[in-house]
């Protein structure tokens, strides 16, 4: 049982899937909707009878904890230790050398060849040519002829006899 503040929190633990309609209308009039949803009370005579009409359904419990992440700030700043001055390290060979190569990649693309145009590739391939002479071949569609004058007065004549 929650400690005597004036206030209960009661928690729906259980589906009235299966139960009578009045025990449902009982879980509805306490003022639940969902499943493990919990609602805050007067510590009243009327809700602990509430609570008691469906104890397989719903429970009495302590002051939900507010979540985790509520609490926590988003960072914390911690003043800076002094720290005692530590001796610059020397400087390898290897990173100096390491250093200077970016430097050197703008010669390096400079110097390699140049790709063909999509025209040239497509020349020394042949098989756009072969699409091209492939496509000249195909017949053109036919389009419709317009309708002759004796055709369209025959139709007309049809459906007036």
């Amino acid at each position: 049982m929650p400690k005597k503040t004036g206030t209960i929190h009661i928690k729906w633990v259980r589906s009235g899937i299966g139960f009578p309609r009045k025990q449902k209308e009982v879980v509805d009039s306490i003022g639940l909707h969902r499943l493990n949803q919990v609602v805050e009370r007067p510590d009243t005579v009327h809700f602990r009878g509430l609570v008691a009409k469906v104890p397989h359904l719903v429970e009495v419990v302590e002051q939900p904890q507010g979540a985790a992440w509520v609490n926590t700030p988003e960072y914390k700043i911690v003043p800076a230790e002094a720290s005692p001055k530590v001796p610059a390290r020397p400087v390898k060979k290897a990173a100096v050398e390491a250093s200077a190569e970016p430097a050197a990649a703008p010669e390096k693309k400079a110097a390699a060849p140049r790709k063909k145009p999509a025209a040239a590739k497509s020349a020394d391939t042949g098989s756009s040519a072969k699409r091209a002479a492939a496509s000249a071949e195909k017949p053109k569609r036919k389009t419709a002829a317009p309708k002759s004058a004796a055709k369209e007065e025959s139709k007309s004549k049809k459906g007036k006899k």
